[in-house]
């Protein structure tokens, strides 16, 4: 899928939520208090604190940073990224639009800045705005006045949220009967918004390799190979937007084009390209959140120099390719007078859709 979608990831969540009760799942809310394990150190019970012993088979560590189940109880390390990535905070605001029919971008807006770069959502009723940063090489006082900037007046008034980033991830996601989704299990920073990506992932991972038999080991060797591969590959990726920047007007942009950031495999991929574009054949596709078309847009737009001069003897159709390009923005340029105002196009399909669950209309 080459394309994503905005949600209001509140209401979301209460959709999802409903969704999977209208289906049978049982939902059951309490703060868990005590991990329960057996004789052989799997998980047995998780106690709450208002007295629920909840035991089963096979536990879902959903529990966040805190991991709580995979990490705080089972013990598997955690692997910081810190010296790749180095963005581990962000400043969040959500900002109403000054006027009910203000245009509603169909991208996602993203603005480097002297120590990390600002994301700008726009939903129907407002923009999701934040400074992501390093509080290596910024504080929280200078990213507030960086992403009031921004913003501009739309931000008076208002107190931005700090939300603290633990970048990295566990080698080890699936121990005995346990199994870590979402940031329990890693979080790669938002760039290219791969937590939803590697939830889904696992999600698919487990179902597909679910141990009916009850023989949990050789299903989570698995299991633990695929997800560190392919957090691997997607910290290649993100540290190749920072590390083709040609900007050295601050020591973050500086930093991130040092070699000794630069991962070994990403170094690797660079070589190759070097001398020639990127290769379907350079990539394991099962193991790719991002197809080679993604690593292409992002290299030469990012003006990374291949230099084709020993080698053009391998693309004898310039002309045709040429053409073929002039063709496609001619038809993208019909199609952007043919498309309707974005925010026309969401407002038609939201009244052209099903009334809202209870829950969202509650939350409307």
């Amino acid at each position: 899928m080459n394309y994503a979608y905005h949600f209001d990831a509140g209401r979301l969540a209460a959709l999802l939520s409903e969704h999977g009760q209208s289906l049978g799942v049982k939902q059951i809310l309490g703060t868990v208090e005590h991990v329960q394990l057996n004789d052989d150190g799997a998980i047995a019970a998780v106690h709450t604190q208002d007295g629920q012993v909840l035991a089963a088979d096979l536990f879902i560590d959903c529990t966040g940073f805190s991991a709580g189940l995979i990490g705080k109880t089972l013990g598997s390390p955690f692997k910081s990224l810190n010296d790749v990535l180095f963005v581990d905070r962000a400043l969040a605001l959500q900002v109403p639009y000054a006027k009910p029919d203000a245009p509603i971008p169909s991208y996602t807006i993203s603005s480097a800045q002297e120590a990390g770069w600002i994301w700008d959502i726009g939903l129907q009723q407002r923009r999701g705005i934040g400074y992501v940063f390093s509080s290596r090489h910024t504080d929280e006082a200078r990213a507030e006045q960086v992403l009031r900037q921004y913003i501009g007046p739309a931000a008076d008034g208002m107190t931005p949220r700090l939300l603290k980033l633990n970048v990295g991830y566990r080698e080890t996601q699936w121990i005995k009967n346990c199994v870590a989704i979402g940031l329990s299990g890693g979080f790669i920073e938002p760039l290219e918004s791969s937590g939803i990506g590697l939830i889904e992932t696992a999600a698919y991972l487990l179902t597909y390799l679910f141990p009916f038999n009850g023989e949990f080991d050789a299903v989570a060797t698995q299991f633990n190979q695929h997800m560190k591969a392919r957090y691997e590959r997607i910290v290649d990726f993100v540290k190749m937007h920072f590390s083709l920047s040609q900007r050295t007007d601050s020591a973050f942009w500086r930093d991130n084009r040092d070699a000794a950031s630069i991962p070994q495999s990403l170094q690797e991929k660079l070589k190759m390209w070097s001398c020639r574009p990127p290769h379907r054949m350079d990539f394991i596709a099962d193991l790719e959140m991002y197809p080679p078309s993604s690593w292409q847009f992002v290299l030469y737009g990012m003006e990374f120099q291949t230099d084709m001069a020993n080698n053009k003897f391998v693309y004898p159709q310039e002309q045709e390719a040429t053409q073929e390009f002039q063709m496609i923005a001619q038809m993208a340029q019909r199609a952007l007078a043919d498309l309707p105002d974005h925010r026309k196009l969401v407002e038609h399909l939201c009244k052209a859709a099903s009334p809202l669950p209870s829950v969202l209309a509650r939350r409307a």
